[in-house]
């Protein structure tokens, strides 16, 4: 499955949205921070997973702005 479609599931479940409305979510949130949507996609993936995040923080400060409150305080 190719990353953009995994994050967007981890919305449609998070948010009980629908497929186009989990990949415009991602695409604003990319465009608002200006960063690509490939981080952005991986960085809320890897939040929804409990892993620990990337070296590129910028992506995982903007997934944890955008989607933290929805996903479960585990650490």
């Amino acid at each position: 499955m190719a990353l953009r479609q995994c994050a967007q599931g981890v919305l449609v479940a998070l948010k009980r949205c629908n497929l186009d409305a989990a990949e415009g979510e991602i695409a604003r949130a990319s465009n608002r921070h200006l960063l690509d949507r490939d981080r952005v996609a991986r960085a809320l993936i890897r939040l929804a997973q409990d892993i620990e995040p990337e070296a590129d923080s910028n992506a995982t400060a903007v997934a944890r702005y955008e989607w933290g409150a929805l996903l479960p305080q585990r650490r």
